[in-house]
């Protein structure tokens, strides 16, 4: 439906471009064909077969006659003014007993211009003058207006002037629909920015995630090798080979997320997003970097929303690298409950962390917890951490079971 309008309002906006353009020349070669016309008409009409008191062509109704045409030149641009000068002119020639001619017929067009190009108060006001000007003139009676013209002149006027009203009324409407169409356009433009920045935002996030974890094996894994390559060269191979594993794994992802910052067509489908059953692969190389992590999943397992399922995943891989970061404990543990509204997913180490009286659970922390507290939130769920009371931190998160259910 909104196409159609658009498409619409296009073609309304050409033609009114296209109008605005060559209205001006047509005026005016409209003016002066019916100025030199209705001279033309008043000059070689036998007046005397008419009406015997209709006096013959002199200076005065010649030049009233010319003026009165030429003043369709500006009935667009100045429909008042143009009707004002051509109803005056009129009533020159008719007062001077003379030969009105084609200016009855330019008069109705002259009334539709009016009603068509300027503010529908004038032409109310140009209306009710002409036809007290005709009834007037009849009760005068003037030459070549009986009783019969008077009631044919008034039903011309009405008509002349519904037309002209209900073109300008109809032009009205276009040009709303087309605000209306050109607004819609903008809201769009403004929306799919929007969607755009966010999609972006979203992808830096999950960069961040990426790179952070990654290189967290990776240092821990560069400074268990270093530290064992004279003692135990299995050991150091064995980190090695981790730090290869874990540097492929992060390339991969990484040139998938910034091929989307350069492609806007992206297949979203083809895109390693991890799951909650990724969550072993997670485990196992957090336990090759030296931490042992106990992993637990409790409750009726399910299928979830995929950014349900990738912000569990996430909120497990930055507790983690926090604790490779910034713990000294050489034990974690990762509960994941399926509840009937969601999932919870809570991690907690007993590290050294920091006393608990600088950061009480719920407050912010670094800002790797602080964007995963506010992706959480826009999911509509909760995320929380802190220092417990005797040692260690705990990041505690409840997410809804699908988008449907947050909305």
């Amino acid at each position: 439906m909104t196409g159609g309008v658009v498409e619409e309002s296009y073609r309304i906006g050409v033609w009114a471009a296209l109008t605005r353009r060559w209205s001006p020349y047509l005026d005016i070669t409209l003016g002066l064909a019916a100025a030199a016309v209705s001279v033309t008409s008043l000059l070689s009409t036998d007046v005397a077969s008419i009406d015997s008191r209709l006096e013959p062509g002199d200076p005065l109704s010649v030049a009233a006659t010319f003026v009165a045409g030429l003043s369709l030149v500006w009935r667009r641009s100045r429909p008042a003014a143009s009707f004002a000068v051509f109803v005056a002119s009129c009533l020159v020639v008719t007062l001077t007993d003379h030969y009105i001619g084609l200016l009855s017929v330019l008069l109705l067009f002259s009334l539709y211009s009016l009603a068509a190009h300027g503010r529908r108060r004038d032409a109310v006001v140009g209306l009710v003058v002409c036809l007290c000007t005709f009834i007037s003139l009849a009760v005068l009676d003037v030459p070549d207006l009986g009783t019969s013209d008077l009631v044919q002149a008034c039903a011309l006027l009405l008509t002349a002037w519904a037309l002209g009203d209900a073109i300008r009324s109809r032009r009205a409407e276009q040009s709303e629909r087309l605000r209306m169409a050109e607004q819609e356009a903008v809201t769009a433009r403004e929306l799919a920015a929007r969607a755009v920045a966010e999609e972006r935002l979203r992808i830096a996030r999950e960069l961040h995630d990426v790179i952070a974890h990654s290189m967290s094996l990776i240092a821990v894994q560069a400074g268990v090798g270093g530290h064992v390559i004279r003692s135990d060269v299995g050991a150091a191979e064995r980190s090695l080979e981790i730090i290869a594993e874990t540097s492929r794994k992060a390339l991969t992802q990484t040139r998938w997320m910034l091929g989307l910052l350069r492609e806007e067509d992206a297949d979203a489908a083809a895109s390693p997003v991890q799951t909650i059953d990724d969550l072993d692969g997670l485990v196992r190389d957090v336990r090759q970097a030296g931490v042992d992590v106990a992993l637990t999943v409790e409750g009726p397992v399910r299928p979830l929303d995929g950014a349900i399922e990738l912000t569990a995943y996430r909120i497990v891989q930055e507790s983690l690298t926090n604790v490779l970061k910034h713990s000294s404990a050489r034990q974690a543990q990762v509960r994941v409950t399926y509840v009937e509204d969601g999932v919870d997913v809570e991690v907690r180490d007993a590290g050294r962390g920091v006393p608990a009286t600088s950061v009480p659970v719920g407050v912010a922390g670094g800002h790797g917890l602080l964007g995963l507290r506010e992706r959480t939130r826009l999911l509509g769920g909760a995320l929380e951490y802190g220092a417990l009371e005797d040692a260690g931190f705990r990041v505690a998160a409840h997410l809804p079971s699908s988008m449907e259910a947050a909305s």
